[in-house]
């Protein structure tokens, strides 16, 4: 990777050489040579103009693990071999150093550190407009890490899956078809619902009906959910999903809000409704992860069959393919998607990482829970509530996207 990038810099001072002017001293240097998500880094550029007073480029470049170049410019980072044109006039023997801060994953525009691998600043001056005067390379490497979330995570592939069920399923509710191919990219899911304690640390509070740390939260309104999603995604370091204003409170919960999502950002967020099936799922086609019986349904989740009253602690049944807990049972958890019953006929046939309708009045929850029966926490059923209401039977997990 490295020596790629010299090569490109090899051929401008050549051009330098040919043309026999001057050359500055360019230095860069980062203050450590490895981060990890939420870390603050600090990159530092230095510029000695040994020669005439002259007007040059100023060029800070990125070098990434695909060996992808971008540079900085006021607005961000692009992608392109272009200066960023600062015409800072040098005269004779004067030091220029420029600082740089920022949070990694970069908080700037675009998407320059966003995986896992070794990555080199670069620094060039540059005579305005051209690429024929460059003067001694400044490289700085570092290395980036995803820091570990403080929520476990699953990793979801891409695929495609059969949403919905045939009326010919047992417990088929109208509002489950007609079933349609959808394909969904890959993402993250949490390993199970999240729990009373990893909400309180987020949040500061908790007052779910069911004591436990272990136990998922309830009791949180739609809007207490996003809320912890950019919480959360602020705390670990990516950027938020959400847009949230014009927020009304009753006491700690969030009652009414406007509220958007950016699906492109690398925060936490709730699943779609079609990112939940799928997850469910995990390639089977049975009324449960673990088959179509009753029987099936208490091997994988909480339900009406098996608990006298309340939420269990998370993660004791049995998981699906993909590692995931309590997608079965326990609590109903909340999705992004409005809710409408005839929402799948108005899709097309394949569909690809639908979002829910534009609009509504009440939100998607999927799952079932610990006072519903069997039914109701078949992979495939739908339920959707208001999203002010607080009730005990009702948590969620998070997802993030790649």
């Amino acid at each position: 990777m490295r020596a790629a990038f010299v090569c490109v810099v090899f051929a401008l001072v050549w051009a330098v050489w040919t043309m026999g002017l001057a050359s500055p001293t360019v230095t860069i240097q980062t203050d450590q040579t490895s981060y990890q998500s939420g870390d603050t880094i600090e990159v530092t550029l230095g510029v000695e103009n040994p020669g005439g007073s002259t007007t040059l480029d100023l060029c800070v470049g990125l070098l990434t693990p695909d060996w992808s170049i971008y540079t900085l410019g006021p607005s961000g980072w692009f992608l392109a071999i272009v200066p960023w044109s600062a015409e800072l006039r040098m005269p004779p023997q004067f030091d220029m150093t420029a600082h740089f801060r920022f949070q990694v994953p970069s908080v700037l525009p675009g998407p320059p550190i966003n995986q896992d691998g070794d990555y080199y600043f670069a620094a060039l001056c540059l005579q305005p407009g051209t690429w024929t005067w460059a003067s001694n390379l400044g490289l700085a490497p570092f290395s980036y890490s995803a820091a570990a979330s403080s929520i476990p995570m699953v990793s979801i592939p891409a695929g495609s899956f059969l949403m919905g069920s045939r009326a010919s399923e047992s417990g088929h509710e109208d509002d489950e078809g007609p079933p349609r191919t959808v394909h969904i990219s890959a993402f993250q899911m949490s390993q199970t619902e999240v729990t009373q304690k990893q909400f309180e640390d987020v949040m500061g509070w908790n007052d779910s009906d069911f004591s436990g740390d272990d136990h998922p939260v309830d009791r949180a309104t739609w809007f207490d959910c996003v809320s912890f999603c950019n919480k959360l995604s602020e705390a670990d370091g990516f950027s938020k999903c959400y847009t949230i204003t014009n927020i009304n409170y009753e006491g700690d919960h969030i009652t009414s809000a406007d509220v958007t999502c950016d699906f492109e950002a690398n925060g936490y967020r709730l699943p779609t409704e079609a990112e939940w099936e799928y997850a469910c799922r995990a390639g089977t086609t049975t009324r449960f992860y673990t088959g179509d019986s009753e029987s099936d349904l208490d091997r994988a989740g909480w339900y009406s069959g098996n608990v006298d009253f309340g939420t269990q602690a998370v993660g004791q049944k049995e998981p699906n393919a993909w590692g995931l807990y309590d997608m079965h049972g326990n609590v109903w958890e909340w999705c992004w998607d409005w809710y409408s019953e005839g929402y799948y006929a108005t899709r097309p046939d394949p569909d690809s990482d639908p979002t829910g309708p534009s609009s509504g009045s009440e939100r998607v929850l999927r799952g079932g829970s610990y006072n519903y029966h069997a039914s109701s926490c078949r992979s495939a059923n739908r339920y959707h509530e208001r999203m002010r209401v607080r009730y005990q039977y009702i948590g969620f997990r998070v997802a993030r996207s790649y």
